[in-house]
């Protein structure tokens, strides 16, 4: 991650951050995993400085539908990356956006894109520009960037394991110099797409 392969890392100075981070991981550290654990999602209204933030834990805190809502509010762009997506209401929701005349943008790990529940032909099929990572190595990045403004991104990928049973966790910021940062990681990568690196 740190030398070959595309992700991400957001550092978030904030002690009610932290809390709700603590809350997830005593719970596990307790022993409680998937849909044994209570919400330790953050509190509304959650700011670090210009960012607004919403913070939720996968399975308790039903992430794919606050995912669903955000991209269904789009009215601009949408673009994503990701390592594994095989989640049809998140894919449905991209379409019905493309369908409305919202570009929809996106890059999925090549490895993950075909087989059994990948989501890449029902994207395309609805009009989605998606193409398969040009990275010798692995497209680590759950990230979606809506609007140029609001990022979501987390350890959550958009599949279903991730939603009903896995432990994760998604944050979704809104902040248009943030997303600018994000934007410009999506940039190279789906140029890395169109002109992929000759691997050894």
């Amino acid at each position: 991650d740190t030398y070959r392969n595309n992700n991400n890392m957001l550092r978030l100075a904030s002690r009610r951050v932290a809390a709700s981070y603590q809350r997830e991981f005593e719970q596990m550290f307790g022993g409680q995993f998937g849909t044994a654990k209570r919400s330790a999602a953050s509190d509304p209204g959650l700011r670090v400085g210009a960012t607004a933030l919403a913070i939720y834990f996968a399975p308790q805190d039903h992430v794919a539908d606050q995912v669903v809502a955000r991209l269904r509010a789009a009215r601009q762009s949408i673009r994503f990356m990701a390592f594994s997506f095989t989640a049809a209401p998140i894919a449905d929701a991209m379409v019905e956006r493309q369908a409305a005349g919202v570009p929809v943008q996106g890059v999925f790990e090549a490895q993950n894109a075909v087989g059994r529940g990948a989501m890449l032909q029902r994207l395309r099929a609805g009009g989605v520009a998606a193409l398969l990572d040009g990275n010798c190595y692995i497209l680590h990045h759950k990230v979606i960037i809506i609007d140029e403004r609001t990022v979501i991104t987390g350890s959550y990928n958009f599949t279903g394991s991730a939603e009903r049973s896995n432990d994760e966790n998604l944050v979704i910021a809104d902040d248009p110099a943030l997303a600018r940062a994000y934007l410009d990681e999506f940039e190279r990568v789906y140029a890395q797409a169109q002109t992929p690196a000759r691997c050894q």
